[in-house]
């Protein structure tokens, strides 16, 4: 069996490690030949990938030499749709509420034109992924339940060779020789992401220390806010970090304040490295993790969010153990890459 899995570019966003961590067990089944495919000419040449990755040539795509056709993001989908007829068997992974991702990230005309668009692609596929059971309700407006399966992204043990930026550790050990108690979150900077609710915590209790691993178009946005509440000597904007779970280990809490998610990909890294997690209630969340796992604010409700760090000081290790046995259980690379070959020898 020989899978082409077609993605935008190949970067560091979510849905391309995600893509990564799948490949890299599928690699190793005998009866299952993977190869990945992208648009874009830069490349992050940090993505390792133990399957053949190209970039693929739109006219001289060999349809038939795949017996599927597995894509990830809008323009991929675009492809398989105009090109559907060559197409053996389609099949699509949804990583996003498309219609609120698109108004977070743009705004409200583009997010309708898009989206819109986007539902037509779909139309076509034969099978659609949703990373959660949230997605999946959302789409059954628009698709059938048959059409739809529900896959788990799944993340791939820590690489422990990794070394980290000392400058960020000697930072974490600077704030907590002053007695603070240090946040982290590690997040594509937009409006999405809610990083905001956070810095107005920071600005009110005074015993916080705040650190952003992560770059964006709020970038700015967030500075300016960090400014306008005099809390930067509080709170530092680290950018961009390979490997940022590596990092988390080193503080007290992660916290995960997204107005919304189609999944949730650092919430589960921050499970993985045994740390306690305080995050936004928003319905995704609520489905991946319990309140005896992670601790829940109400979203814009900066009242409930001072209540959760407080319960997260008091029961914060207790849960992230509880948590991590979810995550072993249901949110690693080995399971997501078994129910994708199940779905790929159904079809």
């Amino acid at each position: 069996m020989k899978v082409a899995i077609i993605v935008s570019r190949i970067d560091q966003l979510g849905p391309v490690k995600v893509i990564q961590n799948l490949v890299n067990i599928l690699s190793k089944i005998d009866e299952l030949v993977v190869e990945v495919f992208y648009f874009d000419k830069n490349v992050d040449q940090k993505i390792n990938m133990d399957v053949p990755v190209k970039r693929l040539e739109r006219r001289n795509f060999c349809f038939a030499e795949f017996d599927i056709i597995h894509t990830s993001g809008i323009r991929p989908d675009l492809f398989a749709f105009l090109y559907r007829k060559k197409i053996r068997y389609h099949i699509s992974t949804i990583h996003n509420f498309v219609f609120e991702d698109l108004s977070f990230t743009y705004n409200r005309l583009i997010a309708f034109l898009f989206g819109n668009i986007w539902l037509i692609l779909w139309r076509r596929a034969d099978k659609l992924v949703c990373v959660s059971k949230a997605i999946r309700t959302y789409y059954a407006k628009w698709y059938s339940l048959s059409k739809l399966v529900v896959i788990y992204n799944g993340i791939a043990e820590t690489d422990y060779t990794f070394q980290p930026d000392y400058e960020i550790i000697r930072s974490i050990d600077n704030y907590r020789s002053k007695g603070l108690k240090v946040l982290v979150s590690v997040s594509n900077l937009t409006k999405r992401k809610g990083i905001d609710q956070i810095l107005h915590l920071v600005a009110q209790e005074k015993g916080l220390a705040f650190m952003i691993i992560g770059d964006g178009k709020e970038l700015l946005n967030l500075v300016q806010l960090s400014k306008k509440l005099n809390i930067t000597d509080r709170c530092i904007f680290c950018g961009f970090q390979i490997n940022a779970v590596n990092y988390l280990k080193h503080f007290d809490f992660s916290i995960m304040p997204s107005r919304s998610e189609g999944f949730g990909l650092a919430l589960i890294e921050a499970v993985q490295q045994k740390i306690p997690v305080i995050c936004s209630d928003i319905e995704v969340f609520k489905e991946l993790l319990n309140s005896d796992e992670v601790t829940f604010f109400k979203l814009e409700d900066l009242t409930s969010l001072v209540v959760a760090l407080k319960m997260a000081y008091e029961t914060g290790n207790k849960k992230a153990d509880l948590a991590y046995t979810r995550y072993r259980n249901n949110y690693t690379d080995m399971l997501m890459a078994k129910h994708y070959y199940n779905l790929y020898k159904s079809a």
